[in-house]
Formats: structure tokens, C-alpha cells, sequence
């Protein structure tokens, strides 16, 4: 019986022993952390996992953009940034690093700036260097970019909305927090930060915490709202309710209730919001970075100097309106005056600052350039040359529209000019809208012109006139002009500009108008004779 109990007792033994070490195979297997955790002295935190693929960067980067962000965030600095998003695209930039050092602003202008950096510079390596703070309104645009560096002393978060001279409660502060939260949650899928901490620079009652698996050791940062009842808490560290069945165990608070999230560099790459602090060198503070992205030769700034803000006027819709309406009027007058003259040389101008401002912005590649003068060209041989107003006429204009819209669009050199993105259909509309009101209002003026400054006894000294009256009769008293009377009718043949040729039954003799330009095939009224030539208006309809 002591034998057969022995027996038994070391069975048991063995299948204990068998038992225990099965278990430690399982547990051991599944502790192993997979392939791009984060390791940690208390666990460890999975590969976080992007929703938006990030544009590749070359070995080698030779066209990269500073845009200093390092004022108060307002309505300006939106309107500056898309003037310098347009250079970085279209010049094809391969990497654009905000510098910033901001304590904040405006909420709307911020979530304008953020839109823009994931629409139009969606294929553009982004970088938020935190040079020293990017506090509220600075976090949610440092949170729309590909990348956060930031230096030793840099620091940012914080990002709760404020309205000067009041308080922000209930329903009023919920509205604009709802969309801040909104902005930070898609930043954060984005770009693979931990949502709950982002949710927390924003909203001061989010409380944050750290929770472990107790099978796997995984890590997460999780909202006290939304796991409350579904952790395993002990009573003893935080009194509330608890799910002692629940396979994940409160670790720790991150972020009270009452806080809001700001954080250092150390703490930003201990939370997974970065992974490269960069110590510059004194006194050049992008050295470091430009080394750390191995860009080659010195990147652009786009700083807001005199000349950037006089290129951003000139480029501006309404004065591009202005410029080419005073380019066609100038133009329209200059084909009507003898010579080259001021009427010439200002639409030179004109059209020198309208092509100009945007090619040295990369706005306007050589072949739009180049397309709108063979329009000019196509249009002036047709009116110059060809009779009527035909192909060469028609093809000229569409070369001149497309040229125009063209160079409205911000595309990449190697790129069509076709609008994608949200901006590149503003610049288009507003391009185009001011562009076709400066045309509406020169056509308006051209005919105002044509009709009655040839009568005011200075200007109509501008416009050509017909030849001076050469009082000797016909050559032959024979000739069929002796045959025309003053008010015969006759079909224009050609063109009257104001000298061309009118054909009276079988007879075809040179007449001139008086200053205005008759189109082929209009019937005409002989006024007098002037010699050898025949002095027409247009016929009025009985």
C-alpha cells in the first residue's frame, strides 16, 4: 500500500511538473514581444501601425525648404504659408521643415494651416523641428507633419482652447474642442502617435492611462472614460470600479483629469510622439537637422521678407485681374496707333509682371510662357495678315487661355497642370475669376475707346486716321472711281484697318474708313472721295 501510494504521489509529481512547464512555454511564447516593439521597463508597445502612407525620401536631398512658423498663429500666417506651399510645389520640393517656436493662436487658422500641410503636401516629406515650443495652435500643426524633431530644450502640447476676456464652458467649449480632438485623433492615426495622448493636449477632463496585459506584457495609453470597468485595478491604488477578470491591469495614471499634456523632448520620445532629438551646433541651429536628413547644399528659407511678401502681391488674384486688363487695353490701343509707342511699352510691362512674379515662384514653367506668346503671335497674324477672324484667330485665343490657367495652378516642373487638391482648386477659381473680369471690363473699355475717344480733340491724336486728302483727281477720267457717287453702297472685301478694299458691283477700289476698322463682307456707305481713294463708313440699316 506505501508503495502504491509512492506511485500515485510521484505521478502526480510528474504531471504537476508536466503541467508547469507547458504553461511556461505558452507564457514565454507569448511575452516575446513581435518585430518592431517598443521595449520598456514595464512591457512593451506595439509597431504603431500609420493610416497614411509617408512620402519616400531620397539618399541624397537637394531641394529642401525652411518655413519659419515663429509669430502668433493668425489669419496672415495661413495666407503667408499658402504663398510658401505654392513655391514647395511647384519647384518639387523633397523636404519642408517647419521651424518653429510658437506659443500658439488662432484655433481656425491653425486647423486651415494643418488641412493644407495633409492635402497640398501630401507628396512632401514634412518635418516639425520644435526648436524651442510649439504650444497649442503650434502642436496641432506640428502633429499634421510626417515627422516631429525636436531639440533638447524644445517642448510642446497644451493645445485647450481660450477666449480672451471670457470664459469658455459648456456647449461653447465643447464645440470648438470636439474639432480640435477630431484634428488630433487623425494626426495621430495618421502618423502613429497614441491617440489618447493626443486627445489630452486638448481637453482638460480626459484622464490617461497606462495599462499592461497581463498575458502578453503589451503596453497601452488608454482613455480613463472609455476602460473604466474593463481593467483589473487594485483597490488599494485607485479606488474605482474594477474588473479583476479583465486581462489587462492598471499600471499607473499618465494624465490626471484637470491636466492637459505638455511635454518635453524626453518625455515626447518616451511617449512615442518622436524618435530623434537633435543637439545644433551654437549658432546653427539647422545644421544638425540638414546633416541628420543628409540634405546637400543650403535649403531655401522661406522667411517672410519684403521680397516674398511683394511676390505674394504680385501674384495675387486681384491684381492679376488689374495687370491684364490693363495689358489688353494697352495692347488694343497700340494696335491702333501708328508706330510703338507708351501704349506698347505698357503692355509689356504688364505682362512682364504677370509671367514674371510667378516664374520666379515656379508658378509659370518656360512652355506656359512660351504658349502664350505663339497665342499672340497666332492672334496678330490673323489680324494683320489672313482676312476675317478663323483658325489661326481661334487656335492663338486657346493657347492664350491655356497659358493663363496654366500658370495659375501650383504643379511640379514635369507635372500637367491639373488641380488635385483643395488649394489648387482655390488658386484655379480665384485665378480664373479675376482673370475673366479683367477681360470683361478691357473689352468694355476697348469699345468705349473705339467709339469715342477718336472724337476728343487730344486722345483721338493717338489713333490712326486715314491718309491725308490728296486733292488730284483720278488718273484717268476713264477710271470706275469717277463712277462712284457719294452714297453708293459696297461690300467690304478683306478688312478695313482703316485701309482696305471695297468692291461696288464689278469693281474693286481702294477705300479707307475713318478711323474704325470694318469687317469683310459689311456693306458700306461712300461718304466722299479723297483721290484716288474712297472715304467709307458703315452702312446704317433703313
Amino acid at each position: 500500500m506505501a508503495r502504491k501510494r509512492t506511485a500515485i504521489t510521484f505521478g502526480v509529481a510528474l504531471w504537476l511538473l508536466a503541467l508547469a512547464a507547458a504553461t511556461a512555454g505558452i507564457t514565454s511564447a507569448e511575452t516575446t514581444p513581435p518585430a518592431g516593439a517598443r521595449l520598456t521597463e514595464e512591457g512593451w508597445f506595439a509597431k504603431p501601425v500609420t493610416t497614411a502612407a509617408k512620402p519616400a525620401l531620397p539618399e541624397e536631398i537637394t531641394r529642401a525648404f525652411v518655413i519659419p512658423i515663429r509669430e502668433p498663429i493668425s489669419e496672415k500666417t495661413f495666407k503667408a504659408m499658402r504663398r510658401k506651399v505654392i513655391s514647395c510645389k511647384s519647384t518639387a520640393a523633397e523636404l519642408v521643415v517647419f521651424d518653429m517656436d510658437t506659443w500658439g493662436g488662432d484655433a481656425i487658422a491653425a486647423l486651415d494651416i494643418a488641412r493644407m500641410m495633409k492635402t497640398d503636401l501630401k507628396n512632401i516629406y514634412t518635418v516639425c523641428y520644435v526648436r524651442t515650443r510649439a504650444i497649442s495652435a503650434g502642436a496641432l500643426i506640428a502633429m499634421s507633419c510626417d515627422e516631429i524633431v525636436m531639440t533638447p530644450v524644445g517642448a510642446f502640447g497644451d493645445c485647450a482652447p481660450i477666449s480672451m476676456g471670457q470664459k469658455l464652458e459648456g456647449v461653447e467649449r465643447e464645440k470648438i474642442e470636439t474639432e480640435l480632438r477630431r484634428e488630433f485623433r487623425e494626426s495621430s492615426k495618421r502618423n502613429g502617435y497614441h491617440v489618447a495622448l493626443a486627445q489630452s493636449m486638448v481637453s482638460h477632463d480626459l484622464e490617461v492611462w497606462l495599462i499592461r496585459n497581463k498575458k502578453t506584457s503589451e503596453l497601452r495609453y488608454v482613455l480613463e472614460e472609455e476602460w473604466k470597468g474593463r481593467v483589473d485595478i487594485p483597490h488599494a491604488v485607485k479606488p474605482t470600479l474594477t474588473n479583476p477578470k479583465s486581462d489587462w491591469l492598471f499600471v499607473r495614471t499618465v494624465v490626471s483629469k484637470g491636466k492637459l499634456l505638455t511635454v518635453d523632448a524626453a518625455e515626447a520620445r518616451e511617449y512615442g510622439f518622436i524618435r530623434h532629438i537633435i543637439d545644433p551646433p551654437e549658432g546653427k541651429p539647422l545644421s544638425g537637422l540638414m546633416e541628420h536628413y543628409n540634405v546637400k547644399g543650403e535649403p531655401t528659407i522661406l522667411a517672410d521678407t519684403w521680397s516674398e511678401k511683394l511676390v505674394g502681391f504680385l501674384t495675387s488674384p486681384v491684381l492679376s485681374g488689374i495687370l491684364f486688363f490693363v495689358a489688353i487695353i494697352a495692347l488694343y490701343t497700340e494696335l491702333n496707333t501708328p508706330g510703338f509707342g507708351v501704349a506698347g511699352t505698357i503692355a509689356i510691362i504688364c505682362f512682364s509682371i504677370l509671367f514674371g512674379s510667378r516664374f520666379l515662384i515656379g508658378l509659370a514653367a518656360w512652355w506656359e510662357i512660351a504658349l502664350f506668346i505663339v497665342g499672340l503671335i497666332l492672334i496678330a497674324t490673323e489680324v494683320f495678315v489672313t482676312p476675317g477672324f478663323g483658325v489661326l484667330g481661334v487656335s492663338g485665343l486657346l493657347c492664350c487661355i491655356v497659358s493663363l490657367l496654366a500658370m495659375i495652378i501650383p504643379n511640379a516642373p514635369g507635372e500637367l497642370p491639373i488641380p488635385e487638391t483643395p488649394l489648387d482648386w482655390s488658386m484655379l477659381s480665384n485665378g480664373a475669376f479675376a482673370l475673366a473680369v479683367g477681360f470683361v471690363f478691357a473689352v468694355i473699355a476697348a469699345i468705349f475707346i473705339t467709339q469715342h475717344l477718336p472724337k476728343i480733340p487730344i486722345a483721338n491724336k493717338l489713333f490712326l486716321k486715314p491718309a491725308e486728302s490728296v486733292t488730284q483727281p483720278p488718273v484717268s477720267e476713264s477710271s470706275p472711281m469717277m463712277r462712284i457717287r457719294v452714297g453708293d453702297v459696297g461690300v467690304v472685301e478683306g478688312m478695313c484697318r482703316p485701309v482696305g478694299k471695297v468692291r461696288f458691283g464689278e469693281e474693286l477700289l481702294d477705300a479707307s474708313s475713318e478711323g474704325e476698322t470694318l469687317e469683310a463682307g459689311a456693306m458700306v456707305r461712300v461718304l466722299r472721295r479723297d483721290g484716288n481713294r474712297l472715304i467709307v463708313e458703315k452702312a446704317r440699316e433703313a
